[in-house]
């Protein structure tokens, strides 16, 4: 079996080469998809991830959520592995921060911690249909939601980023759903984790 690492270059270079045109149509996709499940409609705080690069965009997600009216935060780096979230009300409050991610600014309020009314959306590299996940190494959103069983956790990919099977360990966050542009993946309830 190929490792973390080698799973994560060969799938972020694959993503990477996804065209400008083909990866908007696939956010866009990936956006109407969530937006429409009963976990979203239920959710009253959005903590979701502020897109960078080639990832999955995330700002039709945040700026519908806000529309709605539910709160949204974001993630900022505030040492080595911990991230905290921190309310943003428009997109003009993130400022390209740690690694130059876009962040929310000095002046946006802390998040308390996710709870059953929050829905966290998370990034990633690469994902298996049982919710195991590899991120970008960092293990910041690991860290950042360890035990914390409460919240409903979201991933979102690009169709190519899910592969057959990922390498997971006990501290990995696992995500209950993907949504890729092709598909909504319920991982615990089609696909639990067999050991």
């Amino acid at each position: 079996m190929e490792t973390k690492e080698e799973i994560r270059n060969h799938i972020l270079k694959i993503r990477s080469e996804i065209g400008k045109a083909e990866r908007r149509a696939a956010a866009q996709e990936i956006t109407e998809r969530l937006i429409r499940e009963d976990f979203y409609k239920n959710a009253r705080f959005i903590y979701c991830y502020a897109s960078f690069r080639d990832e999955v965009g995330t700002t039709g997600i945040i700026e519908e959520s806000l529309r709605q009216g539910k709160r949204v935060a974001a993630p900022r780096v505030v040492g080595r592995r911990r991230m905290e979230f921190f309310f943003i009300k428009s997109r003009a409050d993130l400022r390209p921060g740690t690694w130059n991610i876009p962040e929310p600014g000095p002046w946006c309020s802390k998040a308390p911690l996710p709870d059953e009314k929050t829905l966290v959306i998370l990034p990633g590299a690469a994902f298996d249909r049982s919710g195991a996940r590899i991120g970008y190494g960092g293990g910041f959103y690991d860290t950042y939601l360890d035990g914390n069983d409460r919240c409903v956790k979201a991933a979102l990919a690009f169709d190519v980023q899910c592969v057959e099977k990922v390498p997971a360990e006990g501290h990995d966050v696992r995500a209950e759903y993907i949504i890729t542009e092709k598909e909504l993946i319920r991982c615990s309830q089609d696909y639990p984790e067999t050991r």
